[in-house]
């Protein structure tokens, strides 16, 4: 599978899922409330909605990366 590497070097799969959710959520917020030919009207979505919903995809990440550096030396 496709991985990112974080600030150390190593391949970081939770950066590739935290990359992919915060994508998927910045073009959900872009096409808020345009019709689509395939899928219909999308459902709107406010400022902060996408502000709560990227906050908790990232503290997924950086609690990764905090408990990370508590364990390794």
């Amino acid at each position: 599978m496709f991985s990112l590497k974080d600030s150390r070097g190593r391949e970081s799969t939770t950066l590739a899922f935290v990359s992919a959710a915060y994508a998927a959520l910045l073009i959900k917020f872009v096409l808020a409330g345009a019709t689509l030919p395939l899928f219909g009207t999308v459902p709107a979505m406010g400022a902060t909605e996408f502000g709560l919903a990227v906050a908790g995809v990232l503290a997924i990440w950086l609690g990764r990366e905090w408990t990370d550096k508590q364990v390794a030396p």
